[in-house]
């Protein structure tokens, strides 16, 4: 089977798996706890989050007073962008119908982000992140020199493996529910 076939087939396979009643705000508070536990976090400064869709973790758990805080924005060459937000009501609408900083909102530069938390369809415990599919999030990730932290719900950690190409993303440490999993202790 080749690479794409690998990733359609996982990505349907993860998009039938449905979460139990109560599960998401449980296990996106469990998530969130462990990302705050991490001395990444407890070094970093600003934090890129991200709004999630209803099939992804809740990480409103992490917005922190004291770190300044990013969320990614589309923009017109189809690219993403980190942009500075002071709360969430400061999200408007955006491409996909993902909710994202306005177009008043101040740019980060790349070299300013510190920790991105990262939402995946699926993860490995090697760091492989499997996206939904257009590449948009890998290609701007390959731009931030930040620490990448995916979190995924524990069905969403496959044991075997992320279908990966070089330019796909790997994470820095997979949060889930369960556990911390670090590629270089994988």
């Amino acid at each position: 089977m080749g690479i794409q076939k690998a990733k359609a087939a996982l990505r349907a396979e993860m998009a039938s798996i449905r979460l139990q009643p109560n599960g998401r705000s449980v296990d996106s508070e469990a998530i969130c706890e462990r990302v705050k536990a991490l001395p990444e976090w407890a070094e970093a400064r600003v934090i890129l989050l991200f709004a999630a869709l209803p099939d992804e973790p809740n990480v409103d758990g992490l917005w922190d007073e004291s770190k300044q805080v990013c969320l990614p924005r589309f923009r017109a060459d189809r690219t993403y962008e980190a942009a500075f937000v002071m709360n969430r009501n400061d999200l408007v609408g955006g491409q996909f119908g993902i909710l994202e900083p306005s177009k008043n909102a101040d740019s980060a530069e790349p070299s300013e982000v510190d920790f991105v938390i990262t939402p995946g369809v699926a993860f490995d415990a090697a760091g492989y992140r499997l996206g939904r599919g257009r590449g948009f999030y890998d290609r701007w990730l390959e731009g931030l020199t930040a620490f990448r932290c995916g979190v995924g719900y524990d069905h969403q950690l496959v044991h075997n493996g992320v279908p990966h190409e070089p330019h796909d993303a790997r994470m820095g440490v997979v949060v889930t529910p369960s556990g911390v999993f670090r590629p270089d202790e994988a």
